[in-house]
């Protein structure tokens, strides 16, 4: 199963958008993420189409489990 910490932000400009980091720790917790983004958002680090990042919408480890076909 592949795992993707999902991270949805807002943008200054009013949209979204979404932020993947594939393969998260197992014991990754939603106040070390909190605490990261926090940070990049302060030092506006993060620019989509020139809008900075104002706040975080929702976090999620997304399981995806592939399977073949016979």
């Amino acid at each position: 199963m592949k795992s993707t910490l999902k991270m949805i932000l807002s943008l200054e400009n009013g949209k979204s958008t979404t932020l993947s980091l594939a393969s998260p720790r197992t014991d990754l917790t939603a106040a070390e993420v909190t605490e990261a983004l926090t940070e990049i958002i302060a030092h506006k680090a993060i620019l989509v189409d020139g809008s900075p990042v104002t706040a975080i919408q929702k976090l999620y480890i997304q399981d995806v489990e592939e399977k073949l076909l016979a």
